[in-house]
């Protein structure tokens, strides 16, 4: 059958319907519209479907995370959100997650110099939690955010952010406190342990509020613990 001939048993058909040739082209710009905004703001991360420039310039902070590796900038219903963008490193994305608790960073004063210098808190939460067993003392902070399994995040998946990473949640409290406070979950507001130690019997804060870093008795009580996750585009 020639092209003309199905158009010409389409029209037909778009008229027995009771519709006009301008109400079917009508819906579809409409409905090509919609589908190129939903396309934008649906992100996969970690594939291959886009390349790691034009990703990385489409995630900001706030974004949300979900559990199938899209990232998006609307809330999508039916889809399980996991984390919110805190910050964005070319392709290497930081995202907060969504609860928190509060812990002492060790209630054994554990030390951990090796921790001191580390920029990341992926490998210094390893390595706090490596020291831990072959001391067989406690690291309640990093062990919580090890074990975090929740909203879809799996055990073993997020860490306890460095200090260097808590600076950069602090830059994006606004986009981030924003999507959180969407969601309905706690905020980033107060004062966070970070996997970063700051000598024998302290280890690194930041206080959300401000933005201010001390360095607090590893064996307090009352302070937060909020674990993150990295995803690579």
């Amino acid at each position: 059958m020639e092209r003309n001939e199905k158009l010409e048993m389409l029209t037909a058909l778009v008229g027995e319907l009771g519709f006009s040739c301008d109400d079917v082209v009508n819906y579809w710009k409409a409905r090509g519209k919609l589908e190129a905004k939903q396309s934008q703001s649906l992100i996969p991360a970690g594939t291959e479907e886009a390349s790691q420039d034009q990703n990385s310039a489409k995630v900001i902070p706030g974004m949300f995370v979900y559990v199938d590796g899209l990232i998006s900038s609307e809330i999508i219903e039916g889809r399980q959100v996991m984390a919110i963008v805190g910050s964005v490193d070319g392709s290497d994305v930081l995202a907060v997650c969504l609860q928190e608790a509060c812990l002492p960073w060790s209630s054994d004063w554990l030390e951990a110099k090796a921790t001191q210098k580390m920029t990341g808190g992926k490998e210094a939460t390893r390595k706090l939690l490596e020291i831990s067993r072959k001391k067989r003392q406690e690291a309640e902070a990093a062990r919580w955010c090890y074990n975090y399994a929740e909203d879809g995040v799996k055990q073993g998946e997020a860490f306890l952010p460095s200090l260097t990473e808590l600076e950069k949640l602090f830059a994006n409290k606004a986009a981030i406190n924003a999507s959180l406070n969407a969601l309905g979950v706690a905020l980033l507001d107060g004062l966070y342990w970070s996997s970063t130690e700051y000598s024998n019997g302290y280890a690194w804060t930041l206080y959300v509020k401000d933005g201010d870093k001390t360095g607090y008795s590893k064996g307090a009580h009352g302070y937060y613990v909020r674990p993150v996750i990295a995803i690579k585009l």
